[in-house]
């Protein structure tokens, strides 16, 4: 009695690690959770430019970039010096839509100079006035020639490059004369459900490339490099590297064969013996992935199971004699 209770306790042993195997095998192969991105990094170019001091516990943060003559008056430490931080607290801006104002006493006023381009804050306290030129700007004559590009589907695309970036316009000849949508930096691609693919790679790399596609099927992207900047302009932003690539069309597969391949002989990964003589007409072959490691650890657990019947089965013909 007590043999046959430790040999079925050694037959649900071997079942419950043949059962045990099959999960394990796939955890072991799981996929590694991808590792999370790190946060951008802060961009403060937008409001970054020459800094004045101009009294009251004020600076001037004077710019002329793609947004126009600008300056912002921001509220500092009563000991700034020239290094210092001056992203301080905002309390008026000047530009082209709003010329003037007042702060802590100061009447300040943007007055465009004889040249083209040229601005000068003036800050006048007490009657006596001081002035700050602005950077020089950069107008019309800094825009690159556009190139037109014919992108199929009856669309057209001007491709120019301006000081702020690239610049794709596009036209369609379908809508008339609202159908014009400009690709920028600050909106490289057409939305998803645009109906064709157009877009702008790497917007703010040295190397800004155009890409589009317009029909399905097999046809290719197309691809179209910017204009580069009339010379003795600058760009009023810094490079970033390189992240996307175009798009490259799959190569066309071989041509079918007509003729069917000969079936290839069964040499490696073949486990079952093949019986001879009468039975060898009846004789099935079970091949399969001899790297496949789930099945291996399935089967380990199987032949377990088998093992501890066969085992029970004959304890029991040697109790019954």
């Amino acid at each position: 009695m007590r043999t046959a209770l430790v040999l079925r306790t050694s037959i649900v042993t071997a079942a419950l690690a043949g059962a045990m195997l099959l999960p394990a095998a796939g955890a072991a192969f799981a996929a590694p959770a991808a590792a999370p991105q790190a946060a951008a990094a802060s961009d403060d170019s937008r409001y970054e430019g020459e800094v004045h001091a101009i009294g009251q516990g004020l600076v001037a943060v004077l710019r002329n970039k793609s947004e126009g003559p600008e300056a912002w008056i921001r509220a500092v430490s009563p000991d700034w010096k020239p290094g210092d931080d001056y992203m301080g607290k905002v309390l008026t801006v000047l530009n082209d839509e709003h010329r003037s104002g007042s702060v802590n006493g100061l009447k300040l006023e943007l007055v465009e100079g004889g040249e083209i381009h040229v601005q000068t804050l003036v800050v006048t306290k007490d009657g006596k006035s001081t002035s700050y030129p602005l950077p020089k700007g950069q107008g019309s004559e800094c825009v690159s020639k556009p190139v037109e590009q014919n992108i199929g589907a009856g669309a057209l695309a001007q491709l120019m490059m301006t000081p702020n970036g690239p610049v794709a316009q596009l036209e369609f000849a379908e809508e008339g004369p609202d159908g014009h949508t400009s690709l920028t930096r600050a909106n490289p691609s057409l939305p998803d459900g645009a109906g064709i693919i157009a877009r702008i790679l790497n917007a703010s790399s040295a190397e800004p490339v155009f890409e589009w596609k317009t029909q399905g099927g097999g046809t290719p992207y197309g691809h179209a490099t910017f204009p580069k900047l009339p010379k003795g302009c600058t760009f009023n932003y810094t490079f970033q590297k390189p992240t996307e690539k175009p798009q490259v069309d799959p190569k066309p597969s071989a041509t079918p064969s007509s003729t069917p391949a000969a079936p290839k002989p069964q040499t490696a990964g073949q486990t079952s013996v093949v019986p001879k003589g009468g039975v060898a007409a009846g004789a099935e072959i079970t091949t399969g992935d001899s790297d496949d490691s789930t099945t291996v650890l399935a089967g380990t657990g199987l032949a377990a199971i088998l093992a501890g019947l066969g085992a029970f089965t004959l304890f029991r013909r040697r109790a019954q004699r």
